[in-house]
């Protein structure tokens, strides 16, 4: 993944979240009420959600960018028009008709050359059953390896240059994981990270390209470069959507020890208040201790007062009682 793109990931969404969350209040809210103001639950809420959506659709973007990558640089077989399951002698005879059209002795000097050898790399390449393995496996790297003349030497070869590059990158994501990736998503990575790498390992023991349809096929070493790109892009994904994790109370924001000290005497106050209250209601009940009749009739009358005090102040009790003081008021009036 290049630089761009890095940069890409940690910019882009944040402006094109507060672009879209402008124009969604400008298209939803009528004018002259008031718009979600930063910092208040739907404003956060509605800002998360335009984030996630933008953030997908910047995910797809890539994956997208680095298939048409892969399509654009092309590979041996593309160049030569020939399938991964044409025999060599398809290839020479297709490398002959091509080499005709592109000998530099038969144009000018210059790119042409250049088409000319490239085709030659391409024709040697794929006539070679073993730099053919390797190439499917590894891509054009295999040309800067030096002289390897069988498939276990690629196999160890590609084994050398593959197996630094996991290990520097598991030790790189457990340094983010605990260091500045927050925790949310950590499952997912180390996840991700153990898919790409069981990829890899069964399309170093599957040899061939895989093909999706009879025309359309991807070789194991276009299918990894995808991959990377992807696992990369997964890894900045999740940390990107990471739920916001809650912020200690700054200095800022701390009560005043004063104000601590009258929250104190409040609570001692309302403690005291309610001693109290407990104390003269067990007063007021000491006489009807042990008397039970006289306890009965209290509870009587407490519960009848309490039905009494719900019905007088029912909507409908007070409509009627106001009611009948206007026919009363009228009535002395009229009188």
């Amino acid at each position: 993944m290049s630089i761009l793109s890095l940069i890409g990931w940690y910019t882009l969404p944040k402006y094109a979240t507060n672009t879209v969350l402008y124009v969604y209040y400008g298209i939803t809210i009528r004018a002259g009420d008031p718009k979600p103001q930063p910092g208040s639950p739907r404003y956060a809420r509605d800002r998360r959600r335009v984030f996630i959506a933008i953030v997908i659709a910047y995910l797809l973007y890539n994956l997208y960018e680095s298939y048409q990558k892969i399509q654009n640089a092309g590979n041996f077989y593309e160049v030569l028009g020939v399938s991964p399951l044409s025999d060599e002698r398809t290839i020479k005879t297709r490398f002959r008709r091509l080499a005709a059209q592109h000998h530099p002795d038969k144009l000018e000097a210059g790119s042409s050359g250049d088409i000319f050898m490239y085709l030659k790399l391409a024709q040697d390449t794929l006539t070679s059953p073993v730099k053919r393995y390797a190439y499917d496996m590894w891509g054009p790297r295999i040309n800067e390896w030096g002289n390897i003349d069988t498939a276990h030497g690629y196999f160890v070869a590609g084994l050398m240059k593959t197996i630094p590059t996991y290990v520097m990158s598991f030790l790189g994501l457990i340094l983010l994981n605990y260091t500045w990736w927050s925790d949310w998503g950590r499952y997912w990575r180390f996840f991700a990270f153990a898919a790409l790498f069981s990829l890899n390992l069964s399309l170093i023991s599957h040899q061939g390209p895989v093909f999706i349809t009879s025309t359309f096929f991807l070789l194991p070493w276009q299918i990894m470069t995808m991959a990377e790109t992807i696992s990369v892009s997964l890894h900045i994904f999740i940390s990107q959507i990471a739920p916001p994790e809650p912020k200690d109370a700054g200095a800022g924001e701390r009560l005043h020890p004063q104000t601590i000290q009258r929250l104190a005497q409040l609570l001692h106050l309302s403690r005291a208040t309610d001693t109290e209250a407990t104390r003269l209601l067990q007063l007021g009940f000491a006489p009807f201790q042990g008397d039970k009749d006289s306890v009965a009739t209290l509870r009587k009358g407490m519960k009848e007062g309490l039905v009494l005090s719900s019905v007088r102040g029912s909507s409908g009790v007070q409509q009627a009682v106001k009611q009948v003081a206007e026919r009363k008021n009228q009535e002395k009036k009229d009188g």
